[in-house]
């Protein structure tokens, strides 16, 4: 009897779960982008990519590969879109071209909202809200974001979602901290919002010893919301989940490399719940060069704008079916490279990089200097956005835009909204042509002012950072340029993906790190431990007085003197002689003559 109860449950158990995974529609696909970069380095790109198709009747409350903390965030916060990133260290883009997905050092995170009623104070609230759930979340400060250091910028950012005619636009909000930490406490809890967590598939190569021992690495977390018309009664939730490392070779030896070497370990399997896991390898201008331990599923030659891009694609679920016929067997692509290890590979420049620093002498004037390098053969179109705290004061007279030469240009338009003091930041969005050939300099003075004692960080000594400021064009040509069209969603897509419009590019240049004035921070401490040792003196008698009884005592009889017990010890400890002896008995028998 309980047999058949027990089957008879078992077939419940698995009918409920067919009914319930028919009802998704929903898939994921793992994909890792390793490349070789200049001067003995490695990059390599992983995505985890789930995209949800929704209907009118469909709850994002009910979710099935879609991690359920993220689709509560669009759901109780109306967001339509969202960018978040943990970024430690800096890209070279003058050595090592451009990154697959940007992002500046530090914490950076941009939302858009839903436009409702109460305009100002709910957007307002729900971002708040929001900082706190992904502080919480991702076991980040995020929720050291607050209206002192949100902005919005009109022109830099655009949402990637679909925009239909008649429609209120999103409201956006962004945020930086470019102090913020990375460390696997953030990676941890990243890695529990995929489907297969950090158990098997490309996530198993992400360990922390090998991710946070490299010159660069960031996470991201990207989420949009597609609508399917105007009421958005159908849509599709895409949650994008990256992770950016670049390794360099000669920690491990030499040139070759393999992903064992690379993440300490091999994979064993992809995601059971991928619908494909590949690797691409990317060989350009490289053919005979390299010697690969197996053969590639496919090769692709990919031409975009411009630029040939020769890629070896490894399919882990037919490594799975074909090699490893259900027995445990680790993935691991290695290369060997035959050129000569004395002969540098020098790559030529990416069209566009920048570089930003502070300059001035003393405690009273700064200026803050934003120099950008034109190595394209034509002239280009680009926005510098600047966002500066509110404790670092930017004069707009005083904003030039320099060629090398000295030659001034004139920006297209300029968007500034001045800053308020513990209230909002300085915001700078300039446009402006740069020409051919040539190096631009931007710069803006600024002052320093001293803040109250509590307003200075932890370690006052180290300083203040600026967050980092944003480039933003659009490129003629795709040399040295890999990142996703924005209308597509996995990296294989942008494979042969040529854009007339051209080639949106983002650059981030360095946070800087500004040192303010700083009081005696010894004065306070002084000044408490001198009022704790008046009290102390002044409370101690008074406290005596006041819960002692006095009692009056004898006279004390006189203290005698070391020299005196040396005396009585000797007087004590010395025998009588005869005649002493004879003498005090005969004293003490002799009779009263008086």
């Amino acid at each position: 009897m309980w047999n058949l109860l027990s089957l008879w449950t078992v077939l419940v158990m698995v009918g409920g779960l067919k009914g319930s995974s028919a009802q998704f529609s929903d898939m994921f696909d793992e994909e890792l982008f390793i490349k070789p970069l200049p001067d003995k380095f490695v990059y390599s790109y992983f995505q985890f990519t789930t995209r949800w198709e929704l209907g009118k009747n469909d709850s994002l409350l009910h979710t099935n590969l879609v991690s359920r903390p993220l689709a509560e965030l669009f759901h109780h916060f109306g967001v339509q879109e969202l960018h978040l990133s943990f970024t430690y260290g800096l890209w070279r883009y003058e050595s090592w071209g451009y990154p697959v997905t940007d992002a500046g050092p530090g914490a950076e995170v941009w939302a858009w909202f839903e436009p409702t009623t109460d305009h100002r104070a709910s957007i307002d609230h729900r971002w708040k809200m929001l900082c706190g759930t992904l502080s919480g979340l991702f076991c980040a400060s995020l929720s050291f974001i607050e209206p002192s250091n949100t902005f919005v910028p009109v022109y830099t950012l655009r949402p990637q979602t679909h925009y239909f005619p008649g429609r209120p636009e999103p409201i956006l909000r962004y945020a930086a901290l470019p102090r913020e930490i990375v460390c696997t406490e953030n990676l941890t809890p990243w890695a529990k919002l995929l489907p297969c967590r950090s158990r098997e598939g490309l996530v198993s190569l992400l360990v922390p010893d090998s991710i946070y021992s490299s010159n660069y690495h960031s996470l991201g977390v990207h989420i949009r919301k597609l609508c399917g018309d105007e009421a958005c009664s159908e849509f599709q939730l895409e949650v994008k989940q990256t992770v950016s490392v670049v390794q360099d070779l000669r920690l491990f030896g030499g040139p070759n490399w393999s992903i064992r070497k690379l993440f300490g370990q091999g994979m064993e399997g992809s995601c059971a719940l991928a619908s494909t896991s590949n690797v691409y390898v990317d060989v350009t201008d490289s053919e005979g060069a390299l010697e690969i331990s197996q053969q590639p599923d496919e090769t692709i030659l990919s031409v975009r704008g411009g630029a040939r891009t020769q890629l070896h694609r490894f399919d882990v679920k037919q490594f799975e079916a074909t090699t490893a016929k259900g027995r445990r067997a680790m993935f691991n692509v290695a290369v060997m490279d035959k050129r000569d290890p004395n002969v540098i590979v020098v790559a030529g420049p990416p069209p566009i990089y920048a570089k930003r620093f502070i300059l001035g002498v003393g405690q009273e004037r700064g200026k803050i200097v934003t120099q950008i390098t034109n190595a394209h053969w034509g002239a280009l179109d680009l926005i510098v956005f600047e966002t500066i705290p509110w404790f670092v004061p930017v004069y707009l007279h005083t904003l030039t835009i320099r060629r090398a030469g000295g030659e001034r240009i004139e920006p297209a338009f300029l968007h500034y909204t001045p800053g308020v003091q513990r209230e909002r930041p300085y915001g700078l969005e300039v446009a402006f042509r740069i020409p051919a050939r040539a190096t631009v300099e931007l710069s803006i003075d600024f002052d320093y002012i001293f803040l109250k004692w509590q307003e200075y960080p932890p370690d006052a000594n180290h300083g203040h950072y600026i967050p980092s400021s944003i480039i933003s064009l659009l490129l003629p040509s795709a040399r040295n340029y890999t990142s996703i069209p924005r209308e597509a969603a996995l990296f294989r897509e942008s494979f042969n993906a040529t854009q007339l419009a051209g080639y949106f590019l983002q650059v981030r240049t360095e946070a800087l790190l500004l040192t303010l004035p700083t009081p005696d921070f010894s004065m306070p401490y002084n000044v408490i431990c001198l009022a704790c040792t008046v009290v102390a003196l002044a409370f101690g008698p008074i406290h005596n007085i006041s819960t002692k009884r006095i009692v009056a005592k004898g006279k004390e009889k006189d203290k005698v003197s070391l020299g005196e017990k040396v005396k009585q010890f000797f007087k004590i400890n010395k025998k009588p002689t005869k005649e002493e002896h004879t003498a005090s008995t005969e004293d003490l028998n002799a009779p009263d003559t008086e």
